[in-house]
């Protein structure tokens, strides 16, 4: 059973993501960070990483989840840069997502599902470029944060966990996404924790 898992995200639009696909996953299982200046710069540190690690330890720690952005990068070549920062004895808990280039640019897989959640207009979305897109959905997401009084990663996981199915298999198309998914799905296995599998159609 996975009953705390360790977070190591970028900012709260990705640690929103990870508490919808959570809840995707029917998950219970909370969600803990490490303290403030551990990793949130785009590449960590061996030493951030070895400090997580160990906090992780301390709070007893089932699953360690690094989430990170490609941006420019390859998420291949990020993701393996980024486990490899890790001790190895943390390896077999240590599932390491990247989103590529950017969890908003997932959101915007399905942009009329982003825009009418979001009130904004999907011609002002489909005319963006990859760069400009991701500043105008955050800009969104903190708009909706602001005026419902919540915090931006309860809005995005809001949109994670209530995207419909579809929508949801849409962005499964994403390679890095996919990756994410099917890594969080098969640590849970292993944990002997039953998850729904919605890369099938029928999942």
């Amino acid at each position: 059973m996975i009953a705390r898992i360790g977070v190591i995200c970028q900012d709260r639009n990705s640690f929103g993501f990870l508490l919808g696909l959570r809840d995707r996953l029917q998950c219970g299982a909370e969600l803990v960070e490490p303290p403030a200046a551990i990793g949130k710069q785009q590449r960590m540190k061996r030493s951030q990483a070895r400090d997580a690690w160990r906090f992780f330890q301390k709070q007893g720690a089932d699953l360690v989840l690094r989430f990170t952005d490609a941006d420019r990068g390859r998420w291949q070549t990020v993701q393996r840069g980024e486990t490899s920062a890790f001790p190895e004895e943390a390896r077999p808990l240590l599932v390491c997502g990247v989103a590529d280039p950017a969890p908003e640019t997932w959101l915007a897989l399905d942009s009329h599902y982003l825009c009418e959640r979001l009130a904004i207009d999907e011609a002002d979305l489909d005319r963006l470029d990859e760069a400009r897109r991701i500043g105008f959905v955050k800009h969104a997401i903190a708009k909706v944060a602001s005026d419902r009084q919540m915090r931006k990663s309860e809005v995005v996981a809001e949109l994670v966990r209530d995207a419909p199915g579809p929508t949801f298999r849409l962005w499964l198309g994403n390679s890095a996404l996919a990756a994410l998914y099917n890594d969080c799905r098969a640590a849970a296995a292993r944990a002997g924790c039953d998850t729904p599998n919605e890369m099938d159609s029928d999942g």
